[in-house]
């Protein structure tokens, strides 16, 4: 889990006074996270390359089982932001809580539904009356998959079964088993189970859409008394967001210890992949925050919209 991995004390930044290192206490920032994946990479970077170190910032990351417990988190204030799908941000200020996307980490969706080789299913129709498996109910593969069921002319309630099952490990099981007909796998989940293709296929590819799968959440309520600590956390993860087109070496490090299981060549795959993918400068493209307002109408439509510019914490970013 990504905690593994980053939940480790840093050491403060020392800076010589007269022959004297006085040790500056660092601000301790608790990041939720909602999966690992590639958009996590700029986090991981910025903790192994020193970059939150250096704006005096001790980061701790929670683990928790998809993106509507981690907000969860988020709202009741026992994190201070969260790596999570960007259209959480607009939930959150349609119910008054200020939601925003500090840094945005991902410009592609990064999720695949994905099913057993031999099963019949070939595309979301083929589906029906099945059960398929999400993250967890109200998260991005939730909106995702009732967004293309509607466009497939199918309703989301009643011709299949939605089921939340986890990420990574959880979900490949659930497929495998049968408990699930396909579930939605991301980067580089998906990729490790394409590479046996034998066993498993694609269904619905949905990674080539210009989305903002994943960002940096936080609430307003926690950046407005704590500016400097929300720009000190957002410069770090965009200097390692810069960091990505680069630095391969460092990227192939990163991804080393986040996916240790993972074999060298689909690591390879996703550090090839990363500049793609992941955000050059910590902001939301607008066509991307255009097409997630579509498909979070579909899944709620009640829900009050937010403009991109509400939305967008712009002015914490570094100015280009």
């Amino acid at each position: 889990m990504l905690s593994v991995w980053l939940r480790r004390s840093v050491i403060g930044m020392a800076f010589l006074s007269c022959g004297v290192s006085p040790v500056v206490a660092q601000t301790v920032v608790r990041l939720a996270s909602a999966q690992n994946s590639i958009g996590s990479l700029p986090i991981v970077l910025a903790q192994r390359e020193g970059l939150f170190a250096a704006e005096n910032l001790k980061i701790d990351i929670v683990d928790f089982r998809g993106g509507a417990p981690a907000v969860q988190a988020l709202a009741s204030g026992s994190v201070e932001a969260c790596i999570c799908a960007a259209d959480h941000a607009v939930r959150l200020r349609a119910r008054g809580q200020g939601g925003v996307v500090l840094v945005a980490l991902t410009e592609f969706h990064g999720y695949g539904l994905v099913a057993l080789t031999k099963s019949p299913a070939t595309d979301l129709k083929s589906l029906q009356g099945k059960r398929i498996g999400i993250t967890t109910a109200g998260s991005l593969t939730d909106n995702t998959l009732r967004y293309f069921l509607e466009q497939a002319g199918m309703n989301p309630d009643r011709d299949v079964e939605i089921t939340g099952v986890g990420t990574g490990g959880p979900m490949r099981a659930a497929i495998e088993t049968g408990s699930v007909a396909a579930g939605m796998l991301t980067t580089p989940d998906v990729q490790a189970a394409l590479a046996e293709p034998e066993k498993f296929k694609l269904v619905q590819d949905y990674r080539n859409l210009q989305y903002p799968a994943l960002g940096l959440l936080a609430l307003e309520k926690w950046i407005k008394p704590n500016e400097a600590t929300a720009r000190a956390l957002a410069r770090a993860v965009v200097k390692a967001e810069a960091m990505v087109r680069v630095n391969r070496p460092a990227v192939e490090a990163a991804l080393a210890e986040m996916y240790p299981a993972l074999a060298p060549k689909l690591r390879a795959v996703l550090a090839d992949e990363a500049p793609r993918l992941l955000s050059a400068d910590g902001r939301m493209d607008p066509a991307g925050y255009k097409l997630m307002q579509g498909m979070l109408k579909v899944s709620d439509p009640t829900l009050v919209p937010a403009s991109y510019e509400q939305v967008s914490a712009l002015s914490y970013l570094p100015q280009p």
